[in-house]
């Protein structure tokens, strides 16, 4: 294995076979075949592979992929986060943030999968997937209900720590990969970048939150 492959919440690996050869590929804790979520500390122990590898995360697996290099830098050989933070640093912020996945995770053990998918595919941050939302779909409905509100509960920005203390001291080469038209993870990547000591930025036009999805060549380009 030479990567190690985080995917999003409510998406799954097979998003990214066609851009890694010999990647590593877990579904995420609560996510298709995988036991539920119980805590981001035991999400890294699952996660964390037997020998250095370079790691890329997209969105919420993004923000595994740095917790694994902040708390398990023996791991990581190298970042490549597509589309992520160093999660929400105000403590009155972040208790809001994890009411709010608390809540929506409540929802679809309530409602089931179609109408969590339903609002899901309106939520502003993904406004540039609306395009693809036929194509997700099947992707996003496969998730077990208990599965998927495990994940929000326990890998959701209001769950895990903020690491922007943290950043200074990560030591491998970070790419940082955001789409231009995200103007709120674009932000966070720019912000990112002051901190991190070896830290490169690459900003895709023309795209918002999953570069992957959006322009897949220019994604390619930027993983070179």
């Amino acid at each position: 294995m030479k990567t190690l492959v985080l995917h999003g919440f409510a998406g799954s690996p097979g998003a990214f076979a066609r851009f890694f050869s010999d990647a590593g590929a877990p579904c995420l804790p609560g996510h298709g075949s995988a036991p539920d979520a119980s805590s981001w500390e035991d999400a890294l122990a699952r996660l964390e592979p037997q020998e250095p590898v370079a790691v890329f995360g997209y969105s919420m697996g993004a923000r595994l992929a740095l917790a694994l290099a902040v708390r398990r830098p023996e791991a990581v050989r190298e970042l490549i986060l597509e589309s992520g933070t160093a999660g929400i640093e105000d403590a009155v912020q972040r208790a809001r943030r994890k009411a709010d996945d608390d809540a929506l995770a409540d929802f679809i053990e309530r409602e089931g999968m179609e109408k969590f998918v339903d609002q899901w595919e309106q939520h502003p941050t993904l406004a540039s997937l609306r395009p693809f939302a036929a194509q997700l779909r099947p992707e996003r409905l496969a998730h077990r209900p208990g599965g998927l509100a495990s994940a929000l509960r326990h890998l959701g920005a209001g769950a895990q720590p903020s690491y922007w203390s943290e950043l200074r001291d990560v030591r491998v080469t970070v790419r940082l990969i955001t789409g231009a038209r995200d103007e709120k993870f674009s932000a966070l990547a720019a912000r990112m970048l002051e901190l991190l000591p070896r830290a490169q930025l690459i900003s895709i036009p023309d795209c918002g939150h999953a570069p992957h999805l959006e322009r897949p060549q220019a994604f390619v380009e930027a993983l070179r």
